[in-house]
């Protein structure tokens, strides 16, 4: 007794599917393309006009979730959390990268976890605060497959400032000529040769104060 094989539906299905996700995406794009914020954005003639009103809707959502978490949520120390707030895409995407890099399961809602638990502490006064970049830095990668880790990642950034102020400081004290030159040119009726003076024992004493204070080498 011969049996007929089962009939096979999925060639009668895949289309129906794949119609159904086009749909569905196409969909998306339109709700999307129709919001506010999308028309906003796509008023922009220029890439620099673009510019601008991304950043002035950051800021609007930024200002928008900065007053729920004080008014409603009860986080408080206002310029911390605002200024953490404007870093939050960016670290969201740099811990899922990295969580998803050590694991592939669950890096999304790790995460949004970790989020939450600095944005709590930088609303919450009794925290101690640490200059984000420190946990940014500290998710780079050691060469070995795993990250630097916040305490290298404090040192590297310390000494990368120090290098930069140090280098400011010294291309400062190196331009006198063309601060002068700036100055005369503004039209200011001054003696270019007291003028000088004047710069070079401004340049000269934060130099000082730089080395004195913060430990900078400026020479």
């Amino acid at each position: 007794m011969t049996t007929s094989p089962a009939p096979d539906n999925t060639g009668d299905k895949t289309p129906d599917v794949e119609a159904l996700l086009s749909a569905m995406a196409a969909a998306a794009q339109a709700e999307r393309e129709s919001s506010p914020d999308y028309e906003i954005l796509a008023s922009a003639g220029t890439v620099s006009q673009l510019v601008r009103r991304l950043e002035h809707l950051t800021t609007g959502t930024i200002l928008d979730a900065y007053q729920v978490l004080t008014d409603k949520l009860g986080l408080e120390d206002k310029r911390p959390l605002f200024d953490y707030l404007f870093e939050v895409p960016m670290r969201f995407r740099l811990y899922r990268e990295a969580f998803n890099a050590e694991t592939h399961v669950g890096c999304v809602d790790r995460a949004a976890a970790k989020i939450t638990e600095e944005i709590v502490a930088a609303g919450t006064p009794a925290e101690t605060k640490s200059d984000p970049r420190f946990s940014k830095a500290a998710l780079a990668d050691d060469g070995n497959g795993g990250h630097i880790g916040p305490a290298a990642a404090a040192d590297a950034l310390i000494l990368a400032d120090q290098f930069d102020d140090s280098r400011r400081i010294q291309r400062l004290s190196c331009d006198t000529r063309e601060i002068v030159e700036r100055i005369i040119s503004s039209g200011m009726e001054v003696d270019p040769a007291k003028l000088a003076g004047t710069v070079r024992l401004i340049l000269g004493t934060a130099a000082e104060i730089a080395r004195g204070q913060d430990g900078l080498e400026t020479r």
